[in-house]
């Protein structure tokens, strides 16, 4: 599902909402007004946001004293803000919300625009503690822009945010307005390219294994076409990079560009309130229920010319199910949740679910499962595929090791070289990785790739000294290496003790739900009492072929044994 965005910039006063000549009047070039950033921003087809803002929020300087003298239109930054509220407003752009800075110190004064701007921006996040976070840098002068991006280097507003600046209109390709800005400078020099270009990267598609070299395979095939794809794998085996594989190759196909992937649902949020997936999933129509004050557009409208990833669709209630196989058949077409119009959008589906083919016959509607596996990639588990453990390993180590240098911006440069810190720490792992994947090859590895990444994480954290340097030892290895093996024990120990359930061999209620809707549909009826019998007979047979006498097949299911000999005889009578 495409999170939440909102915007913020501070107002142009001089180009906002159009481009101003010095007395504050409108300049205008081939008898037209020249948009200004806020507009380009919010409103311009070419700008990656537009359509997408929930809400703008809008930095304006409002001073203490009077002003007096300056121009003779839009004498100020509010009466500037005013005129751009009203021209996004005509345009149905988004909500605008003014947050005035009262003061009557420099527009250029740095301390004083921070000690504005960094408690504006904390309160914003804490007002959209999950949304992304859109910055438009060009408004405002110069110190305001600087100001901004030191605000962001500081994590005022998290991580979950993304900023743009205007591109100059001489410079401007395809119809592009805006061009995003790499906000994050220190993470940026720490993932310098100089840091062994190529050694510890891995993919599926240079993968070693037989079992690996197949699913490549299908992806490079299955990424041409736009049926829908189903996923199978265990936990942590890498679904969700399979299913960005198999998108990329789609969209190349189609010769779009690749952009963040906003269109991805993971329907296990969704199992208190069913309804919150469907409306999700379709959308809805102003009305159509008591909350709905609004329409809302849905996942799968918005993923028109792309790809619509739903992991654990296992857990998609039989409604939603019912509605998707309906949109599936009719090539896209579908309508909101309490809409009369259909809307057609171009979609292609990603599932992924970490049951197997089995239970998830037991689990879905027949029809649906079909539709949804009509093309079926399943992944094995990282024990068989040895051949390729120690590149995946190095792999993983060098993303902990980025995602470590990015979300602590002092851990970057060392201080006596140009070099990047991510160098030294790639580095010391190195000694160790042949010591580890011979280690990893022997271990039945349940949690996949999760446990790979959850051993760098722990040799990260143990190595780290004070300061920022990093220092991995042999016997730090070996003994996270046997907190893994321990972990694996105490895996056996709750398998052994819970494996003994021969319920779970039965049909789920979900299955028997299913089937006897399909017997009353038919008016016809099921032997109950037969099938209950036939269960019994089977279990007392293999008890008895288990224990080799009708004392011991009592005992091993805790029945007396007269009873369990009258039953056998019953049986053998028959």
């Amino acid at each position: 599902m495409s999170p939440e965005k909102v915007s913020v910039s501070w107002v142009s006063f001089n180009n906002d909402p159009y481009r101003r000549e010095r007395d504050g009047s409108y300049s205008y070039r081939h008898n037209e007004r020249e948009v200004g950033p806020t507009l380009e921003f919010l409103l311009n087809p070419g700008s990656p946001v537009a359509g997408q803002i929930k809400k703008h929020y809008l930095f304006v300087r409002r001073r203490l004293t009077p002003e007096t003298g300056g121009r003779e239109v839009h004498a100020a930054e509010v009466d500037v803000a005013k005129e751009l509220i009203r021209e996004v407003r005509q345009f149905d752009g988004p909500e605008i919300e003014t947050i005035y800075w009262d003061t009557d110190v420099a527009p250029t004064n740095h301390q004083e625009l921070f000690r504005f701007t960094a408690p504006a921006l904390a309160m914003i996040r804490r007002t959209h503690p999950t949304a992304q976070i859109v910055v438009n840098l060009s408004p405002g002068t110069p110190a305001a822009q600087t100001v901004m991006l030191v605000a962001l280097q500081a994590r005022i507003l998290g991580d979950n945010v993304r900023a743009y600046q205007g591109i100059p209109k001489d410079k401007r390709q395809a119809g592009e307005v805006l061009q995003e800005v790499q906000w994050n400078l220190l993470a940026e020099l720490a993932r310098s390219d100089d840091v062994h270009p190529g050694a510890e990267e891995w993919s599926i598609a240079n993968a070693q294994s037989e079992s690996l070299r197949r699913v490549a395979e299908l992806v490079q095939r299955y990424g041409r076409v736009p049926f829908p794809v189903l996923i199978i794998g265990n936990r942590g085996s890498g679904k969700t990079q399979v299913a960005e594989s198999l998108r990329r190759n789609y969209l190349e196909r189609k010769v779009k560009s690749v952009k963040e992937w906003h269109f991805q649902m993971n329907c296990a949020e969704f199992r208190g309130d069913p309804t919150i997936l469907r409306a999700s999933l379709f959308g809805y129509a102003k009305g159509s229920h008591s909350t709905a004050l609004n329409a809302r557009t849905g996942l799968l409208q918005l993923a028109e010319g792309d790809c619509v990833f739903l992991d654990e669709i296992h857990w998609m209630d039989p409604q939603a199910q019912g509605a998707l196989l309906l949109a599936l058949q009719r090539n896209g077409s579908f309508r909101k949740i309490g809409g009369e119009e259909t809307i057609k959008a171009n979609f292609r589906l990603i599932a992924a679910t970490n049951k197997s083919r089995s239970a998830l016959r037991e689990i879905l509607a027949p029809d649906f499962l079909d539709r949804i596996s009509e093309l079926v990639i399943e992944l094995p588990d990282l024990r068989d595929c040895r051949e390729d453990l120690e590149n995946i390993w190095k792999s993983v180590v060098r993303r902990a090791c980025e995602q470590l240098v990015e979300r602590d911006p002092e851990l970057v440069v060392k201080s006596d070289s140009t070099v990047p810190l991510i160098r030294d720490y790639l580095e010391q792992f190195r000694p160790h990785q042949h010591h580890i994947a011979r280690a990893l090859r022997s271990m039945r590895l349940e949690g996949n790739y999760r446990d790979l990444e959850r051993l760098a994480r722990r040799l990260l954290v143990g190595g780290l000294q004070a300061g920022r340097l990093l220092s991995i030892s042999r016997e730090q290895v070996d003994t996270e290496l046997n907190v893994m093996r321990d972990e694996e024990l105490d895996t056996d120990r709750v398998r052994v003790g819970s494996s003994a359930k021969l319920e779970d061999e039965l049909p789920t209620i979900a299955r028997c739900t299913s089937h006897l809707r399909q017997i009353r549909d038919k008016d016809a009826i099921l032997s109950g009492p037969n099938l209950v019998a036939e269960w019994e007979r089977r279990l007392l047979l293999a008890a008895q072929k288990v224990a080799g006498s009708g004392t011991k097949a009592a005992e091993l299911l805790s029945m007396n044994p007269r009873t369990f000999n009258a039953k056998m005889k019953e049986i053998q009578t028959d």
